[in-house]
């Protein structure tokens, strides 16, 4: 009889221990599932956190568009004052042309008159000679101001072509870095926000 009851108690104390084990794996599997819960949350957050980053990213590099977009605009309005710039000196070069012909026309005729007039001098009127003198001086100094005036406009349609090409070359190469800046940060985020997803599941499971 003794001997069945060392043989009960041992048997309880076996199952004491089973229990107690059982009870301490349970506690580990709780603590565990605490933990699990806890990086969940954490995952959550950052997870939160990617998210309004890419959604600031995708506003930003729409901005970035538009206003890529509204430069590609300004500089194809540009490209058309050039042409029509271009346009007006073109056809200042054919007044230019023009006027020099009829100016050359003026000297050649002049000087043919003046060649009657020195062959005959002697009987000529000292009046005339004056004249067509002036008239060469004048014809001179209006073809040297209208090579000036022309050369002044050239010049300065030029300058101001080079300034405006200049100008939205500068600002379409900020752009453009900014954009890709901005594209290479969302790629970024995209792709942390991709792990993060891969740890969320591994953790689930």
């Amino acid at each position: 009889m003794a001997e069945d009851s060392g043989a009960i108690l041992r048997h309880i104390s076996s199952l004491k221990d089973m229990l107690d084990k059982v009870n301490e794996e349970i506690e580990q599997n709780i603590q565990k599932t605490r933990e699990i819960d806890s990086e969940i949350v954490k995952h959550s957050e950052t997870e939160k956190l990617y998210l309004d980053k890419e959604s600031e990213l995708m506003k930003e590099v729409s901005i970035a568009e538009f206003e890529l977009n509204g430069l590609i605009q300004v500089a194809a309005a540009e490209a058309d004052i050039l042409k029509v710039t271009e346009g007006n000196l073109e056809s200042q070069k054919v007044s230019l042309s023009g006027i020099t012909k009829r100016l050359s026309d003026k000297m050649e005729r002049f000087i043919n008159e003046s060649k009657g007039f020195q062959a005959s001098m002697l009987g000529g009127s000292s009046e005339d000679s004056v004249l067509l003198l002036k008239e060469k001086h004048s014809l001179q100094d209006e073809s040297e101001n209208l090579k000036m005036k022309i050369n002044t406009i050239h010049s300065s349609s030029k300058e101001y072509i080079a300034e405006i090409l200049e100008e939205v070359n500068t600002e379409n190469s900020v752009l453009e870095s900014e954009l890709q800046y901005k594209i290479s940060e969302y790629r970024e985020v995209l792709k942390d926000i991709n792990n993060l997803k891969v740890l969320l599941c591994l953790s689930s499971s």
